[in-house]
């Protein structure tokens, strides 16, 4: 019999996640409020589990599903953590063999480009860092409270087809804040979706991976790689003040943030030989592969 896996948000990281496991052999669920997504998932072999995670008859048929492992990928502003209690109770009579949350490298704060792993404390500022945090002690309690084997993947930048930096560019959206070289973390999606399934296959209860690539770097490097690669104008610089206006404190916060992760967990005690280790091979091929599928 194959085993079962439960994707809550299948969206772009979960539809990535999602070919691989079924290359694997398993039976996929995909969770998603939007009916088109869910048609394409159906189409991809993923068996759509449309609705509301906080609906009883959505919990009634994650119960039914018995998951042999569930990734969480819900974004922070849809993944308070009142929706986990639900969740966990409805996983808790599976044959569960891992509960992967994918949180987030924000709950590091600013680390004024400091070298970090998982053993650094968190600095909880803003919004978005609380809500993952808190939904990582979450997933901690419940090895008492539900028996569940739960993992904590902190993720830094996804980028990878569809996540090159393109349409930003081409509208004029992306700047760079002159006097602002922060120290930034990247993963393929291909990479992260390998560690996804290396925190379930050979990770620890309770323990914390960052999935991120071996190349921290500035911004402005990523930036240029990719608009020389799109064939666009180089993104602007413009003032602090000017940044203050234009973006939301949350985004403002993350664009200033610089720290520089460590992923020895992820190579050492997960196993993964990352197919990019810098954006500087993922980049050029993740544009390459926007190409083909245009």
């Amino acid at each position: 019999m194959s085993k079962r896996a439960l994707i809550v948000g299948c969206g772009y990281t979960g539809s990535r996640l999602a070919s691989l496991l079924l290359e694997m052999g398993l039976e996929v669920t995909g969770t998603t409020r939007d009916e088109r997504r869910a048609a394409r998932l159906a189409r991809a072999g993923v068996q759509p589990l449309f609705g509301e995670l906080t609906d009883r008859e959505t919990e009634r048929q994650i119960d039914h599903l018995g998951p042999h492992v569930v990734f969480y990928l819900v974004p922070p502003q849809r993944a308070a953590e009142d929706q986990l209690p639900g969740l966990l109770d409805a996983t808790s009579r599976a044959p569960l063999e891992a509960f992967v949350y994918a949180s987030s490298s924000s709950v590091y704060g600013d680390g004024g480009g400091d070298w970090m792993d998982e053993t650094r404390e968190p600095q909880l500022v803003g919004n978005v860092a609380k809500l993952r945090h808190a939904a990582e002690k979450t997933i901690v309690r419940a090895q008492w409270e539900f028996q569940t084997p739960g993992r904590v993947c902190r993720l830094a930048g996804i980028y990878g087809p569809g996540r090159t930096l393109r349409a930003e560019l081409e509208r004029g959206e992306y700047a760079l804040i002159r006097g602002n070289d922060s120290w930034v973390n990247r993963i393929h999606v291909d990479d992260l979706a390998c560690g996804l399934v290396a925190a379930w296959r050979k990770g620890s209860d309770g323990r914390v991976y960052n999935l991120v690539d071996d190349a921290p770097h500035r911004a402005w490097e990523f930036a240029f790689q990719a608009a020389d690669l799109h064939e666009l104008r180089r993104p602007e610089w413009i003032e602090p003040e000017e940044a203050r206006r234009r973006y939301d404190p949350e985004i403002l916060r993350r664009k200033l943030a610089s720290r520089r992760l460590r992923n020895r967990r992820l190579k050492e005690e997960l196993g993964v030989n990352l197919k990019y280790p810098s954006y500087r091979e993922g980049l050029p091929a993740a544009v390459a592969e926007e190409r083909a599928g245009d």
